[in-house]
């Protein structure tokens, strides 16, 4: 035998011992594989993975969590709450914040047009933006003044309007209505005028809710730049003409924000005021 066919003998000997090694490694994974696919038929992930699919205590619930429960009432993001009530000041800085334009926004089919603005005053931590949004949408309700088809209403910036709307503190409102109260809201001149205490806080007696008491002093103090004069409540039970006094009480009627509360009859009552009882006093942050 010589040197060179002893040397090819051991390099295939080792060649078969290699083989043989690989033939061994891959039976063991492949047995691996084929039992994470086999136990109870739960897919090719470990075990492992699928504990950490289970939910566990004090896990955090997301929107996905809620939306993917078949029992749950939820089938969408919900809006976002309304903001915390702010606090209520009896002054403000005395200067005011207009809300932008709605060029070409008119509200109303027919009628005269009538130009008008809103203002906030600053430091009340009232936004000028949402107050806008509030006067557009009572405006442009079916059951408010573009009902009769007498008026249409357009919103313009600080200048060039007919009338404005201003949410003022209690001190301004007696300064722009040129009268020395501070509990109720007014109309002076071209100045339809809100008091603020009166919109974050309504009135007691009030059966509605804030909302309906705010769409009721737009629409009231609003009636007095159209021209209309102070009702009463017609009958006990009945629903109250939006030019009655309800900030100072119903006298027996139900609350009512609206002229046109069907949308096509103004509800009109006997000409008249309450004038009072006096409200009660207000607890202001600042004083």
């Amino acid at each position: 035998m010589t040197e060179g066919s002893s040397a090819r003998r051991r390099l295939r000997r080792k060649q078969r011992f290699a083989l043989v090694a690989v033939l061994i490694v891959m039976a063991a994974a492949g047995s691996g594989f084929a039992l994470s696919t086999s136990v109870g038929d739960r897919g090719p992930f470990p075990r492992a993975m699928e504990a950490d699919t289970r939910p566990t205590t004090g896990a955090v619930t997301t929107y996905r969590d809620i939306e993917a429960d078949p029992g749950s009432d939820i089938t969408g993001p919900t809006e976002a709450p309304e903001p915390t009530p702010p606090p209520l000041y009896y002054s403000g800085t005395g200067t005011w914040s207009y809300a932008p334009a709605r060029p070409g926004d008119v509200l109303g089919d027919s009628g005269e047009l009538l130009r008008y603005n809103v203002a906030v005053e600053d430091g009340l931590e009232i936004d000028v933006d949402r107050f806008s949004d509030f006067v557009h949408a009572t405006l442009a309700d079916e059951r408010s003044w573009t009902a009769g088809g007498g008026w249409r209403f357009e919103q313009v910036g600080k200048s060039g309007a007919d009338f404005t709307v201003y949410l003022a503190s209690p001190e301004q409102r007696s300064a722009l209505c040129r009268h020395p109260g501070t509990r109720v809201s007014c109309r002076n001149g071209d100045r339809v005028v809100i008091n603020s205490a009166r919109w974050i806080t309504a009135v007691g007696h009030w059966d509605g809710t804030l909302e309906t008491y705010r769409q009721y002093v737009v629409n009231h103090e609003i009636g007095h730049r159209l021209g209309h004069p102070h009702e009463v409540c017609p009958e006990e039970g009945e629903k109250s003409p939006v030019m009655a006094q309800q900030t100072f009480q119903l006298a027996g009627c139900e609350s009512n924000a609206w002229p046109y509360p069907d949308g096509e009859t103004y509800l009109e009552g006997p000409a008249g005021e309450y004038g009072g009882p006096a409200l009660p006093p207000d607890e202001y942050a600042d004083r």
